[in-house]
């Protein structure tokens, strides 16, 4: 399988464990993305407790009360509110906005390959921005979404 480097592989297991992931294609291709030490040290390797794209947008979580409809008892949820524009867009964190056009890409790569209904990522746009080294990425995250991982 192709690393970029030592912690690129390092940093993939470590998320592959952390998501209890090592049997799903989908969080694997996206594992291997945020793995990238570009984007793995910007968040210290936290992505997120319910899923791994929880760190691209701001948001608050917020304590609200349930009645039960079938009980009447009364629960406390978390609630996630996530922090938009004015345009009604999400705002993006700093981990998120500053990262090069190429990695930006390589993320909207792996969502798609996460969860394909996530249709923001386009494939000529990114082979604009992309290097020899990111292109080898793409194409294993795309091996490894397959369920065909290469040594």
């Amino acid at each position: 399988m192709y690393f970029v480097n030592d912690a690129h592989q390092s940093n993939y297991y470590k998320l592959l464990e952390f998501y209890h992931s090592l049997n799903d294609p989908e969080y694997k291709s996206l594992c291997y993305i945020l793995a990238l030490p570009e984007i793995y040290n910007r968040t210290n390797g936290k992505f997120g407790e319910e899923g791994p794209m929880e760190w691209m947008y701001k948001f608050q979580d917020k304590e609200v009360e349930v009645e039960d409809i079938f009980t009447k008892e009364k629960n406390v949820i978390i609630e996630r509110i996530y922090e938009e524009d004015e345009s009604g867009n999400g705002i993006e964190t700093e981990a998120y906005s500053t990262l090069s056009s190429g990695y930006r890409k390589l993320i909207l790569l792996g969502a798609n390959l996460f969860n394909s209904s996530y249709d923001d990522f386009n494939l000529c746009d990114a082979l604009r921005t992309w290097d020899n080294e990111l292109i080898k990425v793409y194409q294993q995250a795309v091996l490894v979404r397959l369920d065909r991982e290469v040594n």
